[in-house]
C-alpha cells in the first residue's frame, strides 16, 4: 500500500510553544526511509517552509498560507506523480488571491475593527508575538496570499467576516492569529489538488493521512482517508467528528510522532525494532 501524509506545522509537527520537532524525529526518519511524501500544509510562508524542510532533511511539495499556494521544488520527481516532468526552478501554483489585495482590504477596515496585521508590524513585533527568532519572523512577513492579524475586539469577528465576504475575502482562525484570505481558498482545496496529482502504483491503494490541531485544518480533514486531530496544550482536542478520526494522545511533536508511528505500523507494518 502506498501512502501520502499532509501535516499542519504549528501545534502539530511543531510544538506550540517552542516550535521544536525533535520528538517527531523517529516518525520523520521512518517516513523518509519509506519514501512517503510528507506534504507540509500550513499557514506559514514559502520562505519559512523552505527553511524548515532544510532543517528536517525533507524535499517534498508543500502547501503554504492556508492553501493560498502549492510549491513543487525544482526538479522534484516521485513515481506516484501523475505528471512527473521536471522544472529547473520551483513551480508555484497560486490558489488564493494576492497579498496586495488582502492588504488593501486590511487598510480599508483596519481602523474600524482595530486590526493589526503582519504588514503593520516590524520583524521585532512579530518575533515578540510568535516567539520566533528575528530572522524567522522576517520570513513570516514575506507573504504572498494571506494576512495573519490580531483583533482588539474579537466579538466583532462576524461583522468583519461579513464585510470581507463582500470583497471576495474571508477570515479563518489558526492557532495564534486570525487570517484574512481569498474566499475561495482553504487547506482542503489545496490538499485535494495535490492528492489528485499522486496516484498509486499498479494494483496498489493510496492511503491519505492528514494531521492538524486547529479550525483551519478541518477542510483538510474532509479530503483525507485518516484525519488525525492533535490536542492543544491545556485545551485538549477540538470538539469535532470525522469518519475515521484519530485523536493523538499528546500535543505537539510528541503526539504527532505517536500517532504517525501507530498509523505506519497499521498501514505498512511494524518497524524492525517493533517486530
Amino acid at each position: 500500500m502506498q501512502m501520502i501524509i499532509f501535516t499542519d506545522l504549528d501545534g502539530s509537527l511543531l510544538n506550540h510553544g517552542d516550535y521544536a520537532f525533535a520528538n517527531a524525529m523517529p516518525s520523520l526518519d521512518r517516513i523518509k526511509a519509506c519514501g512517503i511524501p510528507l506534504i507540509m500544509t500550513t499557514s506559514k510562508t514559502r520562505r519559512e517552509v523552505e527553511c524548515l524542510q532544510g532543517e528536517m532533511g525533507i524535499r517534498e511539495p508543500f502547501i503554504v498560507e492556508n492553501g493560498g499556494g502549492v510549491v513543487f521544488p525544482g526538479g522534484y520527481q516521485n513515481p506516484l506523480l501523475v505528471h512527473s516532468e521536471q522544472h529547473q526552478g520551483d513551480t508555484v501554483i497560486a490558489m488564493g488571491t494576492t497579498y496586495e489585495r488582502v492588504r488593501d482590504f486590511m487598510q480599508q477596515v483596519g481602523k474600524r475593527f482595530n486590526l493589526r496585521g503582519f504588514g503593520d508590524m516590524t520583524p521585532e513585533e512579530v518575533a515578540e508575538l510568535t516567539g520566533l527568532p528575528i530572522e524567522r519572523a522576517s520570513r513570516a512577513k514575506v507573504r504572498e496570499f494571506t494576512e495573519p492579524f490580531l483583533m482588539e475586539r474579537p466579538e466583532e469577528i462576524g461583522l468583519l467576516n461579513d464585510r470581507a465576504r463582500q470583497e471576495g475575502l474571508k477570515v479563518t482562525r489558526g492557532g495564534r492569529f486570525h487570517h484574512l484570505m481569498g474566499i475561495g481558498q482553504d487547506k482542503g482545496k489545496a490538499v485535494r489538488m495535490v492528492r489528485d496529482l499522486f496516484r498509486p502504483g499498479a494494483g496498489e491503494t493510496l492511503k491519505v493521512i492528514g494531521l492538524g490541531d486547529s479550525e483551519n485544518d478541518l477542510a483538510m480533514f474532509e479530503e483525507v482517508d485518516i484525519p488525525v486531530l492533535i490536542p492543544r496544550p491545556g485545551e485538549g482536542h477540538l470538539d469535532v467528528q470525522f469518519p475515521g478520526l484519530v485523536r493523538a494522545a499528546e500535543p505537539g511533536a510528541k503526539g504527532w510522532n505517536g500517532a504517525v508511528w501507530r498509523l505506519l505500523n497499521e498501514t505498512i507494518g511494524p518497524a524492525r525494532e517493533d517486530s
